[in-house]
């Protein structure tokens, strides 16, 4: 059966119900009911044509509900291959979803079953339409999954609240407005899922919290004794109530320190070396209004991917004393980290777009002025945010530096990778580096991670061996300093030197032999 609750009026024939009458069971309206009322009323009258060749056939309103959601079946198939298609079913499942109030209090056949089947069929537009855009990356995993579970639970709660008879205030809910930003993709290919869902997500976690207030405070009035506490109970005191309040507080705040001991200590932390880096050269001229994406250093040349004004991607070759070389990369590339390892003549460019690991061919992609591209590989769950090449146990291995997520940076087996298909595929060893690398690089068995913290953003030098044996960056990196300018890109060797690269092109550099930790 379908839904007289959402659509909810009694049938012509029927009596008015009372306050436990089906139509005010399996909703999440508030006090704008009235509108849902209204709006009921008038897709009663616009379907009451269809209703007697419908119900002469003896098609029950349930039926209608899962033609409804048998619509959004189009819509998966069609949701970016011809989006004005999927368009299309789903304002055919919208329709149905509206008709099948309409029909059942026409028919008499309005039940509690057949709001609960409605209800249901109703959020299956709004849960496809999200997954479908985050699935074709139209929006973060994040905000469209957090969006769809604060979305189902302020349903689920209104439901709740209205069969308890506690009554509710306006329920905001976003659907429609999902659907016309998915009609605005369709027609003009202009993307608002993301301030959408983002925007929604804030006001439907305000509603989740009244809610959940709401019940508790409702169900505890109903199901609960009078009096709680008898007079002198230790348990009824202010003291009492503040401690209950704070042992869960505190729970949480030891378990979320202890979780993240290693990157709290690192935003805190301070230099254990003052260095003081010497400025070279300007890699790009002070006309050029060309955005630094990132570098690389392949011997003695630096090789800078700009973004232009007309959205080209280039990599030029700025050797010391001749004329610069390019190539162009693809558009679409969207880099992930900003100091891309060369591994012989293959620069490594992580891209976020695809969340692909590329491999460009310098020489063959400077002669044919356009990417060559001989490597691709996914990166799966990893957020890589530095990448190094070097050699442990004397073969030459890619590190991958994680972020936040797993905290860890790996060491890889490049010839293991490209067998097993993904990055990780190659996994040789792994350590626990500061939580927010963003730059390395790997010289003489010791590394120079970036650990760009949001307060203080150092560089750690520390011994490889001693941190696959098993201790973090922060206690081996004993030698620790400053970078040279706010949002620095690197670090990376060229010769003696480790340098690093202002947004701006301008060179930094720093001895490095007098960086690297004396063996103990």
């Amino acid at each position: 059966m379908t839904n007289l609750a959402n659509d909810a009026e009694p049938t012509p024939e029927g009596s008015r119900l009372k306050s436990k009458a089906p139509m005010e069971f399996f909703n999440y309206f508030g006090k704008d009911r009235w509108l849902h009322l209204w709006f009921a009323e008038k897709r009663t009258k616009l379907v009451s044509a269809i209703v007697p060749p419908l119900a002469k056939i003896g098609l029950v309103p349930d039926t209608i509900s899962y033609v409804g959601i048998s619509f959004l079946a189009g819509v998966v198939l069609y949701f970016v291959r011809e989006p004005l298609v999927a368009v299309c079913f789903l304002a055919g499942h919208v329709f149905f979803d509206g008709v099948d109030g309409a029909y059942a209090r026409h028919t008499g056949k309005a039940s509690q079953s057949g709001a609960f089947t409605d209800l249901v069929c109703d959020q299956f537009g709004m849960v496809i339409v999200s997954l479908a855009a985050i699935f074709h990356h139209m929006v973060s995993p994040l905000i469209g999954a957090v969006y769809v579970a604060l979305y189902l639970i302020v349903v689920v709660f209104g439901v709740i609240i209205n069969a308890m008879g506690l009554g509710t205030r306006i329920t905001i809910t976003s659907k429609y407005f999902l659907y016309i930003v998915y009609l605005i993709w369709a027609v003009w290919e202009e993307n608002f899922f993301t301030p959408l869902m983002s925007f929604f997500s804030v006001i439907m976690a305000a509603e989740v919290i009244v809610g959940y207030l709401r019940l508790k405070r409702g169900i505890r009035k109903k199901f609960d004794a009078q009096v709680r506490f008898s007079e002198g109970d230790p348990y009824s005191g202010r003291l009492n109530y503040a401690l209950n309040g704070l042992i869960p507080l505190a729970v949480l705040l030891c378990i979320l320190a202890w979780g993240n001991w290693i990157p709290l200590r690192s935003m805190i932390d301070k230099p254990k070396l003052a260095v003081s880096w010497s400025e070279g050269s300007q890699l790009t001229s002070p006309e050029d209004s060309s955005q630094i994406l990132g570098f690389s250093v392949q011997g003695k040349s630096f090789l800078v991917l700009t973004r232009k004004q007309d959205e080209t991607l280039e990599v030029q070759r700025v050797p010391a004393g001749a004329t610069k070389e390019s190539f162009v990369v693809p558009e679409y590339v969207s880099p992930m980290f900003a100091t891309f390892p060369v591994d012989g003549n293959v620069m490594l460019i992580p891209d976020g777009s695809t969340r692909l690991l590329m491999g460009i061919d310098l020489d063959a992609s400077f002669a044919a002025k356009r990417a060559v591209m001989v490597l691709t590989l996914p990166f799966q769950y990893l957020r890589v945010t530095a990448m190094a090449v070097g050699e442990w146990k004397g073969k030459r291995v890619w590190f991958a530096a994680n972020y936040l997520y797993t905290r860890r940076t790996y060491v890889i087996d490049p010839e293991k990778s490209l067998k097993k298909g993904f990055v990780l595929g190659g996994l040789l060893a792994s350590y626990t580096n500061g939580g927010f690398p963003s730059g390395m690089v790997v010289h003489d068995q010791t590394v120079f991670e970036y650990n760009g913290s949001p307060i203080e953003k150092l560089i750690y030098a520390a011994s490889l061996k001693r941190l696959i044996e098993g201790s973090n960056l922060l206690d081996v990196g004993k030698m620790s300093f400053s970078i040279p300018c706010d949002n620095a890109l690197g670090p990376a060797i060229e010769g003696d030197d480790l340098v690093m690269l202002s947004p701006q092109g301008k060179i930094y550099k720093l001895p490095v032999q007098a960086l690297i930790p004396k063996k103990t």
